[in-house]
């Protein structure tokens, strides 16, 4: 899924998300002392969230992303990164917090997969530890026709920049979402590289998701919008972020 030219330019092509408003809400709504970031990409909640002290470990099913923490963190002694899924993710329990944003529920595509996930964060949390992840909003996403996007990003560096060409189709039926993307590469007006990506989602129930958590001996604390990080969720909000914790 993450590979090739997308890892490439990746944290330049993503870095007008804001990672440090959601590092701000995770850091107000969890302890950080020993944290496990999964589905980490290449490191930037955890980046966001560094603080003499803390131990972080990072997981992702991308090698090639991993190959970018690593390197992102090679000045930092107590950051541990490995490829792998979390099911076979073998590091001790009793971690404070677990995160996984930008998605990674949607990118687990089969239920006996999502259960397999929750369980597993459920056992490596700590008692009373907290999970805190984000995903699509199912309401939102029903609602929502699927649409063709055409995007432009400012690189970081000068001259530079993306066009993103995008279309989404969405089955109703399944809960499957499609994201097919094409991206140019421009410096200084001329277009120096080129290359598609599809990422694959399916949208699951927030009703469904809570009765995941509670299943895995975890509690729901609250769900607000991505939108201000404050605010109940509404209808429309195509992004939602779950603050849970572990039951004792």
């Amino acid at each position: 899924m993450y590979s090739g030219k997308l890892v490439k330019y990746y944290d330049d092509l993503y870095h007008i998300k804001d990672y440090h408003i959601e590092s701000i809400f995770i850091e107000n709504n969890s302890k950080l002392n020993k944290v496990l970031d999964v589905g980490c990409g290449t490191g930037t909640h955890l980046k966001n969230l560094f603080k003499d002290g803390r131990i972080f470990y990072g997981i992702d099913i991308s090698k090639e992303m991993i190959e970018l923490a690593n390197n992102k963190f090679h000045n930092y002694s107590i950051c541990y990164f490995k490829n792998c899924s979390i099911d076979k993710f073998t590091e001790t329990n009793n971690f404070d917090t677990i995160i996984s944003m930008f998605n990674i529920v949607n990118h687990i595509l089969d239920r006996k997969d999502l259960e397999s996930y929750f369980k597993s964060i459920s056992e490596l949390l700590s008692d009373d530890g907290t999970f805190i992840f984000d995903c699509f909003n199912s309401d939102a996403v029903v609602d929502d026709e699927p649409r063709h996007t055409l995007k432009e990003v400012v690189s970081k560096a000068e001259g530079g920049r993306y066009l993103m060409d995008g279309t989404t189709t969405f089955d109703y039926d399944t809960g499957y979402m499609r994201m097919d993307n094409n991206v140019r590469v421009f410096h200084l007006e001329e277009e120096v590289d080129s290359f598609d990506y599809t990422l694959e989602h399916r949208i699951w129930l927030s009703d469904f998701l809570e009765e995941m958590i509670e299943k895995y001996n975890m509690t729901v604390e609250k769900v607000v919008s991505n939108s201000d990080y404050e605010s109940e969720i509404t209808q429309k909000d195509y992004k939602i972020t779950f603050v849970c914790k572990r039951r004792i």
